[in-house]
């Protein structure tokens, strides 16, 4: 099935019902790659209720008729901005009034633009793409998958090969090798690895702090198939001794399996919330409830998950405040977790297809926190 086409004729359905907008230009390169299947960058999609056309360069001219079909292709010479291009195909394509999107299109991009085709009208068209991409087709659950397995595939050559002396900038450059060598593009994101009471910090950056200098491994992972996949394993260190008073870095007074315990169960709660209709807010709640029953409510300090695909981070988004409803065909991460200053961080994600009737686990790592390696 051309999912492509399908994606481009729901766009177009969607443009023809909106009053006095002839068009929408896509400047986001996510949206177009969604919209066209075209990876490169620099390029603008002209999308109509009768044609799309892509502005692009010469550069990716080959690249286009290797990615795209059924997509009418505009190559600017070297000579020309992309703006100016843009502006030339909507003129000649007699458009009076284009929709801009408004989460990408700068102040500069929008004057450029209007200088280029002074006879259009230009005005804020907000997540019209993104409000499409929500819900995932087929095709797009299938490069999720993918991009799951090749993570799981990176993480048992990381785990396989950990040493006591290596460092946290040590284990991420590893794991982003892993990753690739597993057939990903690459990382979906900065892989986290955070050593004892450093897991407190849920974005913790790389450190020359060793593996065995820490009772305790948060590892925060994705690889990059186009679609993304997001996943966090804590485990106690193979390596390093349990906290204790003479311990200079990790407190005590927390004992990890309990605290494990608490983040695994309300994980299970989220999980079991998770539905076609639900809340996300009330998802989010359900989690957050079992951690502060366990006086641990201070320590959970962001949303429950968020969606993924072409972006590691997208709608819905899983939280206290969200006004999101969870609808089947949705691909979302959960992932609790408690953070206890100079102790450490427990975090547990997986990703998951929301259903009609539930939540669908496309993560297939086993979640036992024992000692890694």
């Amino acid at each position: 099935m051309d999912y492509l086409n399908l994606r481009r004729q729901t766009l177009a359905r969607n443009l023809k019902n909106d009053d006095g907008m002839d068009a929408l230009l896509v400047t986001n390169p996510v949206n177009v790659t969604y919209l066209t299947g075209f990876t490169g960058d620099g390029s603008y999609l002209v999308a109509s209720d009768k044609k799309y056309i892509l502005v692009t360069d010469a550069r990716f001219e080959q690249q286009v008729k290797e990615e795209c079909e059924g997509i009418d292709v505009h190559v600017r010479p070297h000579s020309k901005t992309i703006a100016e291009a843009a502006g030339e195909v909507l003129t000649k394509a007699g458009t009076k009034s284009v929709g801009l999107e408004a989460d990408h299109a700068t102040l500069g991009a929008t004057d450029a633009l209007q200088q280029a085709a002074p006879k259009v009208t230009f005005a804020a068209a907000k997540t019209r793409v993104e409000s499409q991409r929500v819900i995932k087709d087929p095709s797009e659950i299938e490069q999720i998958r993918a991009a799951v397995r090749a993570a799981e595939r990176a993480f048992s050559m990381f785990k396989a090969t950990i040493r006591e002396q290596d460092t946290e900038k040590d284990l991420v450059n590893a794991m982003e090798g892993y990753i690739r060598r597993s057939g990903a593009r690459g990382a979906a994101f900065p892989p986290i690895v955070a050593v004892g009471e450093r897991g407190a910090l849920p974005h913790a950056p790389p450190t020359d702090r060793a593996l065995g200098e820490g009772s305790k491994l948060l590892v925060d992972w994705g690889a990059d198939m186009l679609y993304k996949s997001d996943i966090t394993r804590t485990f106690k260190s193979p390596f390093g001794t349990a906290p204790t008073r003479r311990n200079k870095h990790e407190r005590v007074g927390f004992d990890f399996d309990k605290v494990y315990d608490v983040v695994a169960a309300a994980h299970d709660a989220a999980v079991a919330a998770v539905r076609d209709g639900a809340a996300a807010k009330d998802v989010d709640a359900a989690a957050r409830k079992v951690i502060a029953a366990a006086k641990f409510g201070d320590y959970f300090t962001h949303g429950l998950g968020h969606g993924i695909g072409l972006e590691i981070h997208e709608a819905p988004r899983i939280r206290s405040n969200s006004t999101d409803v969870l609808e089947s065909g949705m691909v979302i991460t959960i992932e609790p977790a408690i953070y206890i200053p100079d102790w450490g961080g427990i975090r547990i994600e997986d990703d998951y297809l929301v259903t009609k009737d539930g939540a669908t686990r496309l993560t297939t790592l086993p979640r036992d926190p024992g000692a890694i390696g």
